[in-house]
């Protein structure tokens, strides 16, 4: 927890005090009695059942949630992300039929981007741009998931491999300005990290970075078999995104179920002073309520 105005916090050592001073007074002993004919002296008649309390507990209570209120406390909370589109970059190049991840890069791929998916909010759409020796935005951003599915399915594989066509076709796709409280979008980038395109691929991220897209790359290959991953996390580093290694089908079931996490959440620093200030006003109602109950029933 933070606070806008921790300065406002010093105000509790005066209801320390106040706290103290009532104590003392109420735990202090009467010099004073009353005469009930017939009955003799009641002398320090002393009430200690907690019930008695309960209405000063209460108010003391919704002072001390009032006074933190002012100092405007927040709270670093996981908020659903509001996202423009998020665009998975496939690679479908010949390199893509390769089985060091079983049963192979391209089948391995289909399996993880559709289940990705699956953890995302229905309401955020989904694109796919498919690239080899060139990219092409093979579905435009859609919240229809089966036409999503549809298209995964119907990847097929030729070509030779420039990841940074994938990254062009995405960013063409995502919307220059986005809707005002929506985040610019999101690239998810599937490859084996090699690009024989002449394309500067830092360049291209720093666009992506200017626009505040990120571009989340994941690694499909194992080293010795065709695969770079340096370019891939210089890439992810340059937008704010995030590298994923995949050497398994196991690490790219684990990547997808994590980035669907990043993905659909973000932290947000939220102020709860509002909510504060209702458990004040609960508190007071709670107090005088209790009392006014208390006379009655007495």
């Amino acid at each position: 927890m933070g606070f806008l105005a921790p300065w406002n916090l010093l105000s509790l050592l005066v209801l320390v005090l106040l706290a103290v001073l009532y104590w003392r007074m109420q735990s202090g002993r009467s010099s004073s009695y009353v005469w009930y004919p017939g009955i003799g002296p009641m002398g320090h008649v002393v009430q200690n059942s907690i019930w008695v309390y309960l209405p000063a507990i209460g108010f003391f209570l919704a002072l001390v949630a009032a006074l933190i209120a002012t100092a405007r406390p927040t709270l670093r909370l996981m908020m659903p992300e509001n996202l423009a589109g998020v665009i998975l970059a496939i690679e479908n190049g010949w390199s893509m039929r390769q089985t060091d991840i079983m049963p192979n890069r391209m089948v391995a791929t289909q399996m993880a981007a559709k289940a990705l998916v699956e953890k995302l909010p229905k309401h955020i759409k989904v694109g796919v741009a498919t690239f080899s020796g060139y990219g092409t935005l093979l579905l435009p951003p859609t919240t229809d998931r089966a036409a999503f599915r549809a298209a995964i399915d119907s990847l097929d594989l030729g070509g030779g491999f420039s990841f940074t066509y994938g990254l062009l076709a995405a960013l063409e796709a995502l919307p220059e300005s986005p809707p005002e409280g929506m985040s610019p979008g999101v690239i998810v980038l599937f490859s084996h990290g090699h690009d024989v395109s002449g394309n500067d691929p830092l360049k291209i991220a720093e666009e992506a970075r200017r626009r505040g897209i990120k571009v989340h790359a994941i690694g499909v290959g194992t080293h010795g078999h065709n695969f770079d991953e340096e370019m891939l996390k210089k890439v992810a580093d340059r937008t704010g995104g995030r590298y994923y290694p995949i050497f398994s089908s196991s690490d790219l079931s684990d990547a997808h179920a994590e980035l669907g996490r990043v993905l659909a959440w973000r932290p947000q620093t939220t102020e709860i002073s509002g909510i504060l200030s209702l458990l004040a006003a609960l508190l007071l109602g709670f107090s005088m309520g209790w009392s006014a109950l208390r006379r009655r029933v007495i």
